[in-house]
């Protein structure tokens, strides 16, 4: 068996543009996130004449998954995620994952979707933490890792 060259998700990037992907901002704090996801709606094609009395089934319309992140709560990302919330701004998104064992390069998942903020719970010896739900909309695109 080949030994793994995944890596944990330390060094991982998340960040928006509001120009068409000529300046980025990135979420500084950022802690997790879902990957990107699709669901495929499941259309019944079956007819009277189905083979062996099965149901048949085509694929329908792709439905963009939302994707939820948290970050350490701290006024900058807080402020500027807030201002994006609260302008209903459609963002560019990318997540740029962490190069893996012998890779030059992360892979990179690129998408559009509006934010929105929840809370986090203020203890007394705690880091905070936010979280956030980016809904997507339209197509995402992913590139590759490159191999070093």
């Amino acid at each position: 068996m080949t030994e793994s060259v995944s890596t944990i998700g330390y060094g991982d990037i998340l960040e928006w543009s509001t120009d068409g992907g000529t300046t980025w901002s990135g979420v500084k704090e950022f802690k997790t996130a879902d990957l990107p996801t699709h669901s495929v709606e499941k259309k019944d094609r079956t007819h009277m004449g189905s083979p062996g009395r099965t149901k048949e089934y085509a694929p329908g319309l792709k439905d963009v998954n939302d994707v939820n992140f948290t970050f350490n709560f701290n006024s900058d990302d807080y402020a500027a995620l807030y201002a994006l919330e609260v302008a209903g701004t459609v963002a560019e998104w990318r997540h740029s994952l962490s190069a893996d064992d012998g890779q030059a390069t992360g892979a990179i998942y690129e998408y559009k979707g509006f934010v929105e903020l929840s809370g986090g719970t203020r203890e007394v010896e705690g880091i905070t933490e936010a979280s956030g739900t980016i809904k997507r909309t339209g197509v995402s695109t992913f590139t590759p890792a490159v191999a070093a």
